[in-house]
């Protein structure tokens, strides 16, 4: 072989040209620009990871607290509104009832005023008054009270039933002695047998006001009750009216022994001032102390006029006058007490509303007792207090 030959180039695959190597292609991640170009624009990132079922519960739990406070409340409240209207309905009952006794302790008085009643109208009177009695004391036993005011439920019947005792305590004496001589022996036996029911209708007062008002206004207090008040019932205005003199006095009256108004016999005759009183409130009014008196629609004074003599005294005139600054006029009111008994006091009642235009600067207040007929002494027939009003 010549060296020629080994320079020859043997070609098995004939004369295409090799293939240049293979590229890798390389993934952009998306989003990337393209090398040498702008930026992508940013997406906005994602919201999080969705909430886990933990946090699920707890909010569960949240809203089923809330709905369970909310449901607490709402029965808490409509407890509280119920039970307001539960003393509110017993209040309303008791009221009506003692508005009935006070009517049938108004008409005991109007009984007792009477001196030209005979044995037999008396008795019928008074059987009425004590069936009428007997009806509130029925209703009240009925009525069932909040539990904190059973206390004080078994004091109201127990006041009621003492007025309907001394109704027919009254109405049996005055049966039982129906046929007995009108002698000053008798006539203090009689007192004495009717004050001692007298005093069973003064006590029924003591009790309503000491033994229910009162506490009924504590319990509606510690209770958060707001807007019930325990209503007030007076049997008896009048408590002299109890005294044996003058239950014997009314007593001789009815069986033919009358207490004359002349100067017959011996004895005296005279009235005088026992007290002046603003009402409501039982402010006293004072001669020569300057009182300040809140003036209210429901404003009025009492007087109370006692007899200072020793015969039963009838038609008692009372005036009061308020004398206020000109140009306003004076306010001027009359009065008159049917019957006031020996050592006993007589009411009078003057009722407002009064026209009270002079306000701040104190006014005087005249109360005046006409003198009964054959007076002794008129030295306490009149006084004359100084009081400043303001509105209430």
């Amino acid at each position: 072989m010549s060296g020629h030959d080994e320079d020859i180039d043997f070609d098995f695959f004939g004369d295409s040209e090799p293939e240049p190597p293979k590229r890798r292609l390389v993934r952009r991640p998306s989003g990337s620009p393209p090398p040498g170009g702008p930026p992508p624009p940013r997406r906005p990132a994602s919201a999080g990871p969705p909430a886990t079922p933990i946090v699920r519960l707890i909010s569960l739990i949240v809203f089923a607290i809330a709905m369970i406070l909310i449901l607490v409340f709402a029965v808490r409240s409509c407890e509280s509104s119920n039970e307001s209207a539960a003393y509110k309905d017993y209040m309303s009952s008791v009221a009506t009832i003692a508005d009935d006794s006070k009517s049938v302790g108004t008409g005991l008085t109007n009984v007792l005023a009477n001196q030209n009643l005979i044995e037999s109208k008396l008795e019928t009177k008074l059987q009425g008054l004590v069936d009428q009695h007997n009806l509130d004391v029925e209703k009240a036993s009925k009525l069932t009270p909040p539990g904190p005011l059973r206390l004080q439920q078994e004091q109201l019947v127990e006041a009621l039933q003492l007025r309907s005792d001394g109704l027919q305590g009254l109405l049996d004496v005055f049966k039982s002695t129906a046929t007995k001589k009108g002698n000053s022996t008798e006539t203090t036996k009689a007192g004495i047998a009717l004050s001692q029911q007298m005093y069973k209708l003064v006590a029924s007062d003591v009790i309503w006001a000491s033994m229910f008002v009162t506490p009924a206004q504590k319990v509606l207090k510690d209770e958060g009750v707001a807007g019930v008040s325990p209503p007030t019932s007076v049997f008896l205005t009048t408590p002299d009216l109890a005294t044996s003199t003058s239950m014997g006095e009314f007593w001789a009256s009815i069986h033919g022994v009358t207490s004359t108004t002349n100067t017959s016999g011996s004895g005296r005759h005279g009235t005088g001032i026992a007290y002046v009183k603003v009402s409501p409130g039982n402010q006293t009014l004072q001669e020569g102390v300057t009182a300040t008196i809140m003036l209210k629609t429901n404003t009025g004074f009492v007087v109370g006029v006692e007899n200072t003599g020793d015969f039963r005294e009838q038609n008692v005139k009372v005036g009061l006058v308020i004398q206020q600054n000109a140009p306003a006029k004076s306010i001027i009111r009359k009065a008159t007490i049917t019957t006031i008994y020996p050592s006993a006091t007589g009411v009078a009642f003057f009722k407002g509303p009064f026209d009270v235009s002079t306000l701040i600067t104190p006014v005087q207040i005249k109360v005046d007792v006409t003198p009964v007929p054959h007076e002794a002494s008129i030295a306490n027939n009149t006084a004359i207090y100084e009081a400043r009003f303001s509105m209430g």
